[in-house]
């Protein structure tokens, strides 16, 4: 057959015997190569135009164009292997046009499908809203015109191929979407509505029965991966919006709202992806656990950076660190209810609360000892009690203390009045040496007022804690 009648048969669209007619004309040796790659490559456009309107357009009179296609492929396949079971490798294989058709439609397949898809960039670059838009176009558009392109294929014999390539386009346009910095509603965003196009497409555009968590083909091995690296970003975005939340609450010097603030924080993003699968809420569970135990570390860091001795402050601000673990120990005790923490975390986490109380029990006294012993150092030798002024601020800091019915506070205030005990009966001792026999009369009259005032103090700040918590029997005990 001549090549003018080979190109009234390209014309027509039969594609298959185009095929054959121009391999038999290539196997006769006095027909130019150049004359043969010209009818190849006419057949090639004629090929790829017919396959890019049905994507395109998906017209129903190009479904035998389509299987001319599919036919020529296999006629493809089928004389490269003849000629490798042969051994007998036509001249100039590897320059041979249709050895390279497969790779071609593939890459055509790709350029249709992608021109279907909306921009990206403009999605992640605004706010929530056009994300949502812009995923709802997806749904509604992109993907329902794919999935009825796909019949067209399945019939014609080219359904691999054109899942393959609605593979890779998805993958593509998905991994665009989560290259960007989202915070985690917009990651959580994505990521559902990703699982969701899966497992709605997964029988026409991906693979038979396809879900996040059974073995795939190797076609959707590239959509599992992005996942999986989707749903780390989307531990690691719950991670960073629980250190923010927490950073914002929880500051040394700074009042500190309640325990339910804080187990608020810890459970937001758990119960946002629980209906998703119980498996992800354990994730984002175990990833806002150790966020909250990698804070108190900072915290506590953050705490013993302000107990130098360049860094004064006034007694209630010093007060502020213990009512901070009060609630930190109570959002803490209900989060072990809410999740299922194992016992080393546990221990972890109460064993920073409980240092962070006894470096601040320490910073604590040795911010106020200095001015309890200048204040006892002449108390025995001067008419005026020095010990009343100091005690006075000290005592209204501690009864404006907000977190008095616990044993934290009850702690705190038994071990300031043993020290305060302690360096009272040294001065006593010292004083009641150096003084001579008629002064130490005065002295004793001085311990019965004493008394009565650290009594005022501390016994006051324990009854409060016996009416808040503890009960008259520990009052009684306390007053004993």
């Amino acid at each position: 057959m001549t090549d003018e009648a080979i190109c009234q048969v390209i014309g027509q669209k039969n594609f298959f015997d185009a095929c054959n007619h121009i391999f038999d004309l290539e196997q006769s040796k006095t027909v130019d190569k150049a004359k043969i790659d010209a009818l190849y490559n006419k057949l090639e456009e004629r090929m790829w135009e017919v396959v890019k309107t049905a994507v395109q357009s998906g017209d129903g009179v190009l479904l035998e164009p389509l299987k001319s296609v599919a036919a020529s492929l296999e006629w493809q396949k089928q004389k490269k292997k003849e000629q490798f079971d042969s051994n007998n490798e036509m001249e100039g294989t590897s320059t041979w046009r249709p050895k390279y058709w497969n790779k071609d439609l593939a890459n055509l397949l790709i350029d249709c499908m992608a021109a279907q898809f909306p921009s990206a960039e403009f999605a992640i670059s605004t706010d929530e809203m056009a994300l949502k838009k812009h995923l709802k176009q997806l749904e509604t558009t992109v993907l329902p015109t794919l999935e009825c392109r796909r019949a067209f294929f399945k019939e014609a014999g080219l359904l691999t191929i054109y899942r393959k390539c609605c593979n890779v386009c998805l993958s593509s346009h998905l991994t665009t979407l989560i290259d960007c910095d989202f915070n985690f509603s917009t990651c959580l965003l994505v990521y559902e509505w990703g699982l969701n196009m899966c497992k709605s497409c997964s029988e026409k555009l991906l693979q038979p029965s396809w879900t996040l968590e059974q073995k795939v083909s190797v076609e959707a091995l590239c959509l599992v991966r992005i996942f999986s690296n989707l749903e780390e970003k989307l531990l690691a975005a719950a991670k960073e919006e629980v250190r923010e939340a927490l950073k914002e609450t929880i500051t040394p010097r700074k009042k500190l709202v309640t325990d339910t603030t804080v187990v608020k924080i810890l459970t937001e993003g758990a119960e946002a992806v629980q209906h998703i699968s119980e498996r992800l809420r354990e994730r984002v569970e175990v990833a806002c656990l150790e966020e909250f135990q990698h804070f108190l570390w900072s915290y506590e860091n953050e705490e013993r950076s302000l107990h130098q001795p360049d860094r004064p402050s006034e007694s209630c601000t010093k007060l502020q660190v213990f009512e901070n673990c009060i609630v930190l120990r109570a959002a803490w005790h209900k989060l072990t209810y809410i999740y299922n923490t194992n016992a080393d975390m546990d221990a972890k986490v109460k064993e920073i609360i409980s240092r962070i109380e006894e470096e601040g029990r320490e910073y604590l006294w040795k911010a106020i000892a200095p001015e309890v012993k200048a204040t006892l150092k002449k108390h025995f030798r001067s008419h005026d009690s020095h010990l009343t002024k100091f005690l006075v601020p000290l005592k209204s800091n501690l009864l404006a203390f907000e977190k008095k019915g616990t044993d934290s506070y009850e702690m705190l205030i038994r071990a300031v009045h043993h020290r305060i005990v302690m360096e009272y009966v040294q001065a006593l001792l010292t004083g009641y040496r150096k003084s001579r026999p008629k002064q130490q009369r005065s002295i004793t009259r001085r311990i019965e007022q004493d008394y009565e005032t650290l009594q005022d103090l501390f016994v006051k700040c324990l009854e409060r804690t016996s009416d808040h918590h503890f009960g008259h029997g520990r009052h009684s005990q306390s007053r004993r």
